[in-house]
Protein backbone atom coordinates (compact mmCIF):
# COMPACT_ATOMS: atom_id res chain seq x y z
CA UNK A 1 0.00 0.00 0.00
CA UNK A 2 1.39 3.59 -0.80
CA UNK A 3 -0.80 5.23 1.65
CA UNK A 4 -2.23 4.98 5.48
CA UNK A 5 -5.97 4.75 6.32
CA UNK A 6 -5.83 8.73 7.30
CA UNK A 7 -4.23 9.54 3.81
CA UNK A 8 -6.61 7.98 2.25
CA UNK A 9 -9.38 9.21 4.20
CA UNK A 10 -8.11 12.94 3.79
CA UNK A 11 -7.90 12.14 -0.11
CA UNK A 12 -11.23 11.10 0.20
CA UNK A 13 -12.52 14.05 1.85
CA UNK A 14 -10.83 16.72 -0.56
CA UNK A 15 -12.45 14.82 -3.36
CA UNK A 16 -15.97 15.19 -1.87
CA UNK A 17 -14.67 19.19 -1.35
CA UNK A 18 -15.92 19.29 2.29
CA UNK A 19 -13.99 20.94 5.22
CA UNK A 20 -12.47 19.02 7.78
CA UNK A 21 -15.29 19.99 10.37
CA UNK A 22 -17.94 19.06 7.75
CA UNK A 23 -16.50 15.63 7.11
CA UNK A 24 -16.19 15.05 10.83
CA UNK A 25 -20.35 16.13 11.35
CA UNK A 26 -21.26 14.23 8.66
CA UNK A 27 -19.17 11.25 9.79
CA UNK A 28 -20.06 11.99 14.29
CA UNK A 29 -15.92 11.84 14.72
CA UNK A 30 -14.34 14.81 16.55
CA UNK A 31 -13.22 17.53 14.33
CA UNK A 32 -9.47 17.04 15.94
CA UNK A 33 -9.74 13.40 16.38
CA UNK A 34 -9.96 13.54 12.41
CA UNK A 35 -7.19 16.11 12.43
CA UNK A 36 -5.41 13.56 14.24
CA UNK A 37 -5.94 10.76 11.91
CA UNK A 38 -5.57 12.43 8.56
CA UNK A 39 -1.75 14.09 9.98
CA UNK A 40 -0.91 10.45 10.52
CA UNK A 41 -0.84 10.80 14.79
CA UNK A 42 -2.71 8.62 15.47
CA UNK A 43 -4.88 5.17 14.05
CA UNK A 44 -8.53 4.83 12.64
CA UNK A 45 -10.63 2.92 15.20
CA UNK A 46 -13.28 0.11 14.09
CA UNK A 47 -15.83 2.52 14.94
CA UNK A 48 -14.73 5.60 12.59
CA UNK A 49 -14.08 2.81 10.11
CA UNK A 50 -18.02 1.43 10.44
CA UNK A 51 -18.88 5.17 10.83
CA UNK A 52 -17.54 6.74 7.80
CA UNK A 53 -18.48 3.42 6.01
CA UNK A 54 -22.25 3.72 7.27
CA UNK A 55 -22.18 7.41 5.19
CA UNK A 56 -20.10 6.48 2.78
CA UNK A 57 -19.97 2.47 1.64
CA UNK A 58 -18.91 3.46 -2.16
CA UNK A 59 -15.49 3.85 -0.49
CA UNK A 60 -14.68 1.59 2.27
CA UNK A 61 -13.13 -0.45 -0.34
CA UNK A 62 -10.26 2.91 -1.15
CA UNK A 63 -10.29 3.55 2.42
CA UNK A 64 -9.97 0.45 4.59
CA UNK A 65 -7.38 -1.49 2.01
CA UNK A 66 -6.46 1.10 -1.07
CA UNK A 67 -8.92 -0.79 -3.19
CA UNK A 68 -11.13 0.16 -6.01
CA UNK A 69 -13.25 3.47 -6.68
CA UNK A 70 -16.24 2.40 -8.57
CA UNK A 71 -17.24 5.42 -10.08
CA UNK A 72 -20.74 3.71 -11.70
CA UNK A 73 -21.45 2.55 -7.66
CA UNK A 74 -20.50 6.69 -6.54
CA UNK A 75 -22.80 7.71 -9.40
CA UNK A 76 -25.46 5.59 -8.52
CA UNK A 77 -25.56 6.30 -4.90
CA UNK A 78 -28.20 8.03 -2.83
CA UNK A 79 -25.98 10.14 -0.76
CA UNK A 80 -24.96 13.46 -3.13
CA UNK A 81 -21.86 13.65 -1.82
CA UNK A 82 -20.93 10.49 -3.52
CA UNK A 83 -22.68 11.43 -6.66
CA UNK A 84 -20.58 15.08 -6.67
CA UNK A 85 -17.39 12.90 -6.60
CA UNK A 86 -18.07 10.88 -9.47
CA UNK A 87 -18.85 13.96 -11.36
CA UNK A 88 -15.66 15.82 -10.07
CA UNK A 89 -13.56 12.40 -11.43
CA UNK A 90 -15.22 12.48 -14.78
CA UNK A 91 -14.00 16.30 -14.93
CA UNK A 92 -10.99 15.60 -13.94
CA UNK A 93 -10.98 17.22 -10.77
CA UNK A 94 -8.99 14.83 -8.97
CA UNK A 95 -7.17 16.07 -5.94
CA UNK A 96 -3.16 15.27 -6.34
CA UNK A 97 -0.79 13.17 -4.08
CA UNK A 98 -3.20 10.34 -3.09
CA UNK A 99 -3.23 7.85 -6.18
CA UNK A 100 -6.70 7.63 -6.71
CA UNK A 101 -6.38 8.37 -9.96
CA UNK A 102 -5.09 4.62 -10.21
CA UNK A 103 -8.09 3.09 -8.01
CA UNK A 104 -10.73 4.18 -10.80
CA UNK A 105 -12.64 2.02 -12.55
Amino acid sequence: MKLRAGQRLKGMRELLGITREDFSGLVDIPWIRMKSIEQQKVRMAEDEFAKIGHKFPEFMPWITYEGDIVVEDLRNSSEPLCQLAAAKIAAGQIPPGYYIHEKIK
